[in-house]
Formats: C-alpha cells, sequence, structure tokens
C-alpha cells in the first residue's frame, strides 16, 4: 500500500495494524517521520497499550487526558486497570464506558470500507517567500499533475477547481472556477488552473 501510494500519488503513507479499529489507529499514529507500517499483533495488544501516555491512545483528546493525568493517570496501563464504573464518574457515563473498552483494545466498531470523499486535495508550501512567478507557475503545474493522477486513480473527475493561496502574515486568496465539462486530465485542469 505504501509503495502504491508512493508512486501513484507521491505521498507516503502511516499504516497501523491491530486487531481493533482503535489499536490500529493507536499505533498509526505511533509511527514517527512521514510513512511506516506497525502491525501490534493480537497476543501484544493490552501489554503494548499499557506502556503508553494516556494521550496517545486514540479516542482520548485533550480534555479527557488532562483529567486523568490530574487524578494521576498518566499510562494506559494504569487506565485499564481501574473500574468502569470507575472512569463514568470521572469522564462520564458514555466516554467512561468507551475509554475502559479502549484502554484494553476493546472496540467493537466493525470496520467499514467508505466510499470516497467528495473532494481531492493537493498541496505546496514553499520553504521561502516566492516572488518569481515563473517558481509559482511551475508549483501549480506540478499540483495539477498530482491532482489529475490522484482523480484517476481513485476513477474520479472534477467539476470545478479551487485554489487557496496563503500568505505571510495570514492572508489568504480563494478562487474556484467551474469545468464545461467534468475531468480528471491535466490538460483541462491546467487551462483551468
Amino acid at each position: 500500500m505504501r509503495i502504491r501510494s508512493v508512486a501513484r500519488l507521491g505521498v507516503d503513507v502511516r499504516v497501523g495494524i491491530g486487531e481493533s479499529i482503535t489499536v490500529a489507529a493507536t499505533a498509526s499514529a505511533q509511527i514517527t517521520g512521514s510513512g511506516g507500517v506497525r502491525a501490534i499483533a493480537p497476543a501484544h495488544t493490552v501489554d503494548w497499550l499499557a506502556q503508553l501516555p494516556v494521550d496517545a491512545l486514540h479516542g482520548i483528546g485533550p480534555r479527557h487526558s488532562a483529567l486523568l493525568r490530574k487524578y494521576g493517570i498518566h499510562y494506559v496501563g494504569a487506565l485499564a486497570a481501574l473500574p468502569p464504573y470507575t472512569l463514568q464518574r470521572l469522564l462520564g457515563a458514555s466516554a467512561g464506558g468507551l475509554v475502559a473498552d479502549r484502554a484494553r483494545g476493546i472496540d467493537l466498531r466493525p470496520v467499514v470500507p467508505r466510499a470516497l470523499p467528495a473532494s481531492a486535495t493537493v498541496r505546496h508550501r514553499f520553504d521561502r517567500h516566492v516572488l518569481d512567478g515563473a517558481e509559482v507557475r511551475a508549483a501549480l503545474l506540478e499540483l495539477v499533475v498530482r491532482l489529475g493522477h490522484l482523480l484517476r486513480w481513485r476513477g474520479q473527475a472534477a467539476r470545478a477547481l479551487t485554489l487557496t493561496l496563503f500568505f505571510a502574515g495570514d492572508g489568504r486568496w480563494d478562487k474556484t472556477r467551474r469545468l464545461a465539462e467534468a475531468s480528471g486530465h491535466e490538460d483541462d485542469l491546467r487551462l483551468l488552473a
């Protein structure tokens, strides 16, 4: 999957593999750098989760992790050792029950493939201030090529193209134009861009 993503889109991905959505999402978040794979065997799930800080567990936000740390619960292992009713008193009935299960690697949500997103985004960030129009046009053309590849890989076509520029000092400029016909070809996107 990583090789296909890099070859087709020029983007590396982080892949977490585990016996539940929570374990897989937590594993992928533990990967440093722009890409990699981390697989957690079912037999090692509880031990692997136990050594993580509470804020590393997928589904625990900053507010809940701060509250748990306030009560001296710094690691997922300590979280998993608490009775579910204690977590329900601390975090509320619904959130406490979910956190208690997830700390033990339990997540009953089924993995269901989702439909493709309705929009596609490609980005380019300049490392420095750029005033050279040729350099900006070259970056725009590179984005159009990447967008065309992404659309064709997904089997989609664009109906409109939005260009958003962010400037130093928090300035922003947006422009949207519609295509005469939906397309995923670079020439059509380039002319519109």
